[in-house]
């Protein structure tokens, strides 16, 4: 069997990544200044990384004998018939796809096309399309979308075994009617093959400027997040029961990363790496004691971390920390779920990882429902405050399936969000809440230029690293922008 594994295009002048927000995707906003703008070019550019569930599956379709392309098509000028052409002439059996909230639309009509050209058949993974997975097969727009792991309805694929009924796959049974699934679950993460990478052009990845070093690739060593946080789309995709990778294995894939393809940098792109911490300590053991093959970044809670950790992450490699940055009114905590250390602790474990060479990067988002102008106001007061390297502002985005978006349609928000909408291209993931949405973004953009243009930050920025290499990547982003501008116009 021949598959064509996909990431398809985007418009041109969009600034995506299909694999952040739990793989729902993610279409970075322009902001409302030149200033933000710019920052949002930046974020992009320097964030170019692979859909790990493309990579995975990949290795399992081709551990299983079949013939395997890989099509990464999001940053391609070509046009969309030319790119069609391209997939056809390999004549593949099935497309496996990858999906976001921002473009279905445009995924669907060009997986379509694809089928038109060639008769191949398409399974879709992504949080995007297995949010509509019912629907998406009623209309005959896939003929199978994965649902959980996607590794599951990938496995039946490799295996022959690929039916309505199934777990982790949502079919047509004959009467063309959508038969329900349980969500695919791999229960044994151990038991995965490593992502194939080597079908993939590592040589674009990048995750600047938290990790600098290339050639850059992800991992993924657990799954889950069991603190439901209501505008977290992980929980949803992933689920809530956390499930991990053996540090055995960990440690094993790193260190294949590095003698077999090169690679020097590693995003863990776990919703809490540290959530055990034990493991997590037994992860940077292992490092340490393999020579620390490559340096890494991980995203986690302040409150799952402990002075020993944080020594034991630098000394294995850690070089980008990434973290929630808490609300500071108690009723936005709770309803969101947060569970606070304390300003003087989180800020001595911020300083405690700045010198022992770990950048901190504090995610902080705006516009939940019961938060005032004042509390983020004070919450950024504070993150700017402190001895952090980054922070991102993101304004709160009700994805379906979270808690947010339920609440934000009870109370009359956001609408509910269709198939339609999404194929229509307008997926409409916002709302006004006590903060409205203009607001919102005008919070955003005013944290981000008080805290990137500021003169000396500017300059700690060229300095750090290569300030050759710092300069030609900022002139780089300058000239995207008026390349980004001019496509929107």
């Amino acid at each position: 069997m021949r598959v064509a594994v996909v990431e398809p295009p985007v418009p041109r002048g969009s600034l995506t990544n299909r694999d952040l927000m739990g793989a729902m995707g993610i279409d970075s906003d322009l902001g409302v200044g030149v200033g933000s703008r710019y920052i949002a070019v930046l974020k992009n550019e320097g964030t170019r990384m692979p859909v790990i569930s493309l990579a995975y599956a990949a290795a399992i379709l081709e551990a299983a004998g079949h013939d395997v392309e890989v099509f990464e098509l999001v940053r391609e000028d070509t046009d969309d018939a030319t790119l069609v052409d391209r997939i056809a002439a390999t004549r593949p059996d099935w497309l496996v796809c990858a999906t976001s909230f921002a473009y279905l639309g445009a995924e669907l009509r060009f997986c379509g096309n694809v089928r038109d050209a060639c008769g191949a058949r398409r399974l879709l993974v992504g949080g995007a399309s297995a949010e509509f997975a019912s629907d998406i097969v009623a209309r005959g727009l896939a003929e199978c979308v994965a649902t959980g792991d996607p590794e599951v309805a990938l496995a039946s694929l490799a295996t022959g075994e690929l039916a309505p009924g199934l777990s982790g796959a949502v079919m047509a049974d004959d009467s063309g009617a959508p038969v329900r699934a349980a969500a695919g679950v791999v229960a044994d993460l151990d038991a995965l093959p490593l992502p194939a990478w080597g079908h993939f052009a590592r040589d674009r990845y990048r995750y600047f400027p938290l990790l600098r070093q290339r050639p850059f690739l992800t991992t993924l060593s657990s799954r889950g997040c069991p603190y439901l946080c209501r505008f977290c789309p992980y929980p949803v995709t992933q689920g809530a029961a956390f499930r991990a990778r053996s540090p055995k294995s960990v440690v094993e894939e790193l260190t294949t990363l590095r003698e077999r393809f090169g690679t020097r940098a590693v995003l863990f792109r776990d919703p809490i790496f540290s959530f055990d911490v034990p493991r997590a300590k037994a992860i940077c053991r292992g490092l340490i004691e393999a020579g620390a093959p490559v340096t890494f970044g991980v995203e986690t809670r302040l409150d799952r971390l402990d002075e020993e950790l944080v020594d034991l992450l630098a000394a294995a490699g850690c070089r980008a920390l990434e973290f929630g940055g808490d609300p500071h009114d108690p009723e936005v905590l709770r309803a969101s779920k947060r569970k606070p250390i304390g300003l003087d602790r989180a800020a001595a474990l911020i300083s405690q990882m700045e010198r022992a060479g770990i950048a901190g990067a504090g995610l902080y988002v705006v516009g939940l429902p019961e938060q005032r102008v004042d509390d983020v106001a004070r919450t950024l007061d504070w993150l700017l405050a402190t001895e952090l390297s980054y922070i991102n502002v993101e304004v709160a985005t009700p994805f379906p399936g979270t808690p947010l978006y339920d609440l934000a349609v009870q109370k009359g928000w956001s609408r509910q969000i269709t198939l339609d909408d999404l194929l229509a291209g307008d997926p409409k993931l916002a709302f006004n809440g006590v903060v409205g949405i203009d607001e919102m973004r005008a919070l955003q953009d005013d944290a981000l230029r008080r805290f990137y243009m500021r003169p000396a930050r500017v300059a700690r920025e060229i300095r750090s690293g290569d300030v050759r290499a710092n300069l030609r990547f900022m002139a780089h982003c300058a000239r995207q922008l008026i390349r980004y501008e001019v496509a929107r116009a």
